[in-house]
């Protein structure tokens, strides 16, 4: 028997591939795995936070967004289009909504945790008429009746998990957009359901949606003037101006709503109420 020592071929334990793309599959492959993880513990997370009782979602409220700079005059105003609105939603027992009123010149409102909504006056004081007022009001209560707070939350809290297992840093922003992008289509169905609800609520509180659209116009033509675009569907939270307007005109047809009638004028003492909001939150800034 004859032994042989043959030559190695150079370069076998090599890959023909090269070191930069193999680095790129493993980090495309390890962000897929994060986004899949998060956006299954974002599910479950929601799922979870669904089942937890409203009264126990009532004590989780922030506390320190819940601001009053409303007068009484405003607030009793609010609270009693807030009560003829909410009697239009078939709120389930036991789930109450209190309205706060921001003085604060930010162009926002959001439901939050038991059943809290804040408006501000930077987008209250916009608003035309009342209808635009109700249309704004049953928006937001939806997601308080839809538990959307809570879900959201919950969902936070299941991404975050995923990161702080997979990468060890309780911090989404190590995730860039990647982490936000796996629940940006529930939150449109959100908002999309929100819309949908306000304006039936709106139809069977005036008989009529007309001046509905005016919120979505006011929200529009703020954002021109503040010379900022909306942003592609895909990496937006909301639905884009052109397509819940074009929602509201496709429910008139679809359900036979009338898209024509008087709105009804806010209180001829309004922008008083405003300008007293203002000096309110600019009195509390000072004291805080």
């Amino acid at each position: 028997m004859k032994y042989r020592n043959p030559q190695i071929p150079e370069g076998i334990n090599v890959s023909g591939r090269h070191p930069l793309r193999e680095l790129l599959i493993l980090a495309g492959g390890a962000l897929l795995l994060i986004v899949v993880l998060s956006w299954l513990f974002g599910q479950f997370g929601g799922r979870l936070a669904r089942l937890l009782p409203f009264e126990r979602e009532a004590a989780l409220a922030p506390e320190s967004l819940l601001v009053s700079d409303a007068g009484p005059e405003l607030q009793a105003y609010l609270d009693q289009l807030g009560r003829r609105v909410a009697a239009q939603m078939d709120l389930p027992d036991g789930m109450q909504v209190k309205l706060h009123f921001s003085g604060e010149d930010t162009f926002n409102a959001f439901a939050t945790l038991g059943g809290n909504i804040l408006l501000y006056r930077g987008l209250v004081a916009q608003l035309p008429h009342e209808n635009a007022l109700a249309m704004l009001l049953a928006h937001e209560m939806t997601h308080v009746r839809q538990r959307d707070p809570i879900v959201g939350l919950g969902r936070g809290v299941g991404i975050q998990v995923v990161v702080t297992l997979l990468l060890g840093n309780p911090s989404l922003e190590v995730l860039g957009n990647a982490g936000i992008y796996t629940q940006l289509h529930f939150s449109r169905e959100m908002e999309r359901t929100a819309d949908a609800a306000a304006l039936a609520a709106v139809h069977r509180l005036y008989g009529h949606v007309a001046g509905a659209e005016d919120l979505f116009e006011v929200m529009h033509e703020a954002r021109e003037n503040a010379g900022t675009d909306e942003l592609p569907a895909i990496f937006s939270s909301h639905p884009l101006d052109g397509q819940r307007l074009q929602a509201i005109a496709d429910a008139v047809r679809a359900r036979g709503w009338l898209d024509t009638g008087a709105t009804t004028p806010l209180p001829g003492e309004f922008s008083a109420w405003m300008q007293e909001s203002a000096a309110r939150a600019e009195a509390r800034k000072v004291s805080e």
